[in-house]
């Protein structure tokens, strides 16, 4: 196989901070990430920024079709000179956070894969999950982000993206991963998980998507009371009272079942 990080290096030097890149350099993290995604060559797999290619390469090697988003033109013509030979490989100059995961690749389930940029990660995720037939998904974060990803209730990283997550998927930490296994050395934690996507979900449609507004209000000021954050809601102290909450409740102590059936107390009589 090509050692594709030494040939980036030979030929360009230097990585763009305005994309946050950052290479993984460690294979056996690689082969680690590669194995938690558990491809088949009959697999459909989208890598999401494959900067250099290393993961990428592993990722063909599987003989699945792989279609690889990346922004920067540059490295997508680095790429396209050293992966050429790979027929199985489509690389697309775009942009993952604005993507239309849905169109790549139709209605054919997709593994989801990749090292996402720190500073769009979690857009980049909330996109992706949204995609309506998925494998399952492995990512890396920061780990910061990751904690906030796989928090419980009744903890401090507990938040909307945490029942966001855990609405869509069973969540599974691979790895932490220090800076020193990037080039250039990154300066956080970083962590791996695996997202496997549950077989139903309660909402459907335009409902699903005031259940997601509704979590961002339920949570907007952490500080506050679920009576407080909802205060435009009506009567919502009664509201509370039939899910069996109290107005001294807040958004870090409920379960997504409880907030689902908050939800769905709600939903009748407002909009988010």
């Amino acid at each position: 196989m090509i050692n594709l990080l030494e040939a980036f290096k030979n030929e360009d030097s230097f990585t763009k901070k305005k994309f946050g890149q950052h290479f993984l350099t460690n294979k056996a993290i690689l082969d680690k990430i590669i194995e938690a995604a558990n491809i088949t060559k009959d697999d459909n797999v989208i890598e999401i920024g494959p900067g250099c290619g290393v993961l990428t390469q592993l990722i063909t090697e599987t003989k699945a079709s792989t279609i690889a988003l990346e922004i920067d033109t540059e490295l997508m013509e680095f790429l396209n000179r050293y992966l050429f030979f790979y027929k199985n490989l489509t690389i697309i100059n775009q942009d993952a956070s604005t993507a239309d995961y849905d169109k790549i690749y139709e209605d054919k389930s997709v593994i989801i894969i990749g090292n996402l940029p720190y500073n769009v990660s979690v857009k980049i995720f909330e996109k992706a999950a949204m995609r309506k037939n998925i494998k399952n998904m492995v990512f890396m974060f920061q780990k910061e982000v990751a904690d906030r990803i796989i928090a419980k209730p009744n903890s401090k990283a507990y938040s909307s993206l945490s029942v966001f997550t855990s609405y869509f998927f069973d969540t599974i930490k691979i790895k932490d991963i220090s800076g020193a296994n990037f080039w250039p050395n990154a300066n956080v934690m970083s962590t791996v998980l695996k997202f496997v996507p549950k077989k139903e979900k309660e909402f459907t449609g335009e409902k699903e998507q005031q259940f997601f507004k509704f979590l961002r209000h339920a949570f907007r000021q952490k500080r506050k009371t679920l009576k407080n954050n909802l205060h435009d809601i009506d009567d919502i102290s009664s509201l509370l009272l039939q899910a069996g909450l109290i107005n001294t409740s807040r958004a870090e102590e409920l379960t997504l079942e409880k907030f689902k059936e908050l939800f769905n107390i709600i939903y009748e009589k407002h909009t988010f």
